[in-house]
């Protein structure tokens, strides 16, 4: 999962590419980079944020009327900070001139590794796009239909999730196109003004830059545009697009809208489920922050119960993508406060998002009742976690989920509500939240393995098989 932004049109574009990482900073901690072209490449990309990275006018005043993007968020390569670097996207070719970010996972990256000579440079799967592309526009006149042939040919052999966008060198008039699987696991949108058009993860992007939206990107599709606004879009692949549901559920902002649903109504719609479908007699609906507020929203306002603030959050960091189980330790125990006044002999209902290691639950409820709440029942938005993601998310594996127990058995509710020192828990149902999406949702991990496509099924679960704690298995 990262962020990625690529933009295009008659005039200097580095200054928009720059405040549109902002905007995209959340779906990516580890790195973050921008590549400018004018004829020249003009590159940076560093490990940390955004701010870390761009901290003088040099990096971000860049001459070039196009460039690229991206917020990374690690789901390959190991985690010390050479291998941050390393990995720091955008990459790139010079021979032919040809740059790429990417967001997604292409989990079959060893099959694609051997239709190429050239050897990656990173261990990120931007190299399975980035490589046997080069191959086919390598020593040829740059066009359109050339682009569209040489994506074509290698959307056939992928297996995965990708949004990814390009830049390509074709002489005075440098394209910038994007590439979509066929499923749509991974969002991309396109918006414009005044002759400039921008290509990127979520629509936020467009309010921080004040660019109107267009349209989201179809699933399978090829679009390319050039610097005189020229749009040229072909879908190489059709099929019924399956939206990443933890998309919906925690990475994009409430802000955003995915294929127009906005982000915000159904992280509510879900919270006004929990209340209907597992009520509770309790005192107050606390959210965690910020995580949990729109499904404590859409709670509060279904069962009537007040919604207050009972934690305080100091930082604005997430914890579930840092690299470490010790980073993810340190944002919550630094990152949280509790009001005593306002949870002293109170019964709770705790609303989140998800709960995936248990690690960040339990120090809640137990930070909760250190400031006098009498009873904490927690109320999750997102179905039971109980299998890796290997499309972008990183889940590395089936062991890290609180819902598996040693034996690979699925716990009950009343067992991990015991385990996080909760007096209940209750789950959004995947009816649920089919429901609150109103389409259909990639849910391998909550619903392993007939909630990936069908054609994937039996690749999902020779990786499930392959895990082992803590390694990945498609990298193996």
């Amino acid at each position: 999962m990262c962020g990625i932004v690529g933009i295009i049109g008659g005039k200097p574009v580095s200054r928009l590419i720059y405040h549109s990482l902002f905007s995209v900073q959340h779906r990516g901690q580890s790195s973050a980079g921008m590549i400018m072209y004018d004829g020249n490449i003009h590159v940076t990309k560093e490990p940390g944020l955004v701010r870390e990275i761009f901290d003088e006018e040099k990096k971000i005043d860049v001459p070039g009327n196009v460039g690229l993007g991206h917020t990374r968020y690690s789901t390959a390569g190991m985690d010390d900070i050479n291998s941050l670097k390393r990995n720091a996207q955008p990459e790139y070719l010079v021979n032919p001139f040809l740059a790429a970010v990417q967001n997604g996972n292409i989990f079959n990256s060893s099959d694609i590794d051997k239709m190429t000579k050239r050897k990656p440079r990173t261990d990120c799967d931007v190299q399975c796009l980035l490589l046997p592309l080069a191959d086919k526009l390598y020593k040829k006149e740059l066009s359109t239909d050339l682009i569209f042939e040489a994506c074509g040919a290698l959307m056939k052999h992928l297996k995965g999730s990708y949004s990814a966008l390009f830049l390509a060198d074709s002489g005075e008039n440098p394209y910038l196109f994007a590439m979509t699987d066929p499923y749509k696991i991974r969002p991309l949108v396109l918006g414009k003004s005044n002759g400039l058009y921008c290509l990127t993860s979520e629509t936020r992007v467009f309010k921080k830059i004040n660019f109107e939206y267009v349209k989201d990107i179809p699933g399978g599709s090829v679009v390319i545009i050039d610097t005189k606004g020229n749009i040229y879009e072909k879908q190489i692949i059709k099929k019924t697009e399956k939206p990443c549901m933890f998309e919906f559920v925690y990475f994009a902002k409430p802000d955003s809208r995915i294929n127009g649903k906005s982000v915000h109504n159904v992280r509510s719609d879900l919270g006004r489920l929990l209340a209907k479908n597992y009520p509770v007699k309790a005192d107050i609906v606390i959210p965690v922050p910020e995580s949990g507020r729109h499904y404590a929203t859409g709670y509060a306002m279904e069962s009537g119960i007040p919604l207050d603030e009972g934690i305080m959050k100091d930082k604005d960091e997430r914890s579930f993508i840092q690299q470490t189980q010790e980073s993810r330790d340190k944002v919550v125990e630094e990152g949280l406060s509790y009001l005593r006044s306002v949870l002293k002999d109170k019964c709770v209902v705790l609303i989140d998002d998800s709960i995936v290691r248990g690690t960040n639950i339990r120090k809640l409820i137990q930070g909760l009742k250190n400031a006098g709440a009498k009873e904490v029942h927690v109320r999750i938005g997102c179905p039971p976690l109980i299998a890796p993601c290997y499309l972008g998310i990183d889940m590395r594996s089936k062991k890290e989920f609180i819902a598996r127990d040693k034996k690979d058995d699925i716990k009950t509710w009343e067992q991990i509500a015991k385990e996080i020192g909760a007096e209940s828990l209750a789950y959004t149902t995947i009816e649920s939240l089919k429901k609150a999406i109103g389409s259909d949702i990639c849910s391998g991990c909550i619903n392993f393995p007939d909630g990936y496509p069908d054609e994937w099924k039996e690749d999902v679960k020779k990786l499930f098989k392959m895990d082992k704690k803590g390694f990945r298995a498609y990298e193996k």
